[in-house]
């Protein structure tokens, strides 16, 4: 069984929603992550909410006391999340993760 372990760091957005623009060092959650159980739904799931619940520790932690703090929060999760599921590059749990947060397109005008 092959662990990875994962810092998950919270974006600094905290400046951008009120918080003290010099705020302490950047909060970072470890998530112990088994990449064999990646290889199904069940695991992929598993890591997919460590992840998820790690990330919202992290930018709660972060964004305290900030103006709009839940809309902070919300969007350094969402960020936090989408940039750990790519480092990881596991199918199952990228499959997952576009299922739960689909992507946006924007359409051009022209």
């Amino acid at each position: 069984m092959t662990l990875k372990s994962l810092l998950l760091p919270a974006l600094a957005v905290s400046a951008l929603f009120g918080a003290p623009a010099l705020a302490e060092e950047a909060q970072t959650r470890t998530v112990a992550i088994d990449r064999a159980a990646l290889a199904t739904d069940d695991g992929a799931a598993r890591a997919y909410a460590a992840i998820e619940t790690a990330a919202r520790a992290a930018c709660r932690a972060e964004n305290r006391g900030g103006a709009a703090f839940e809309r902070g929060v919300r969007i350094c999760t969402a960020d936090t999340v989408e940039r750990t599921i790519n480092a990881l590059n596991a199918p199952r749990l990228t499959a997952l993760h576009e299922r739960r947060e689909p992507a946006i397109t924007l359409a051009s005008a022209g």
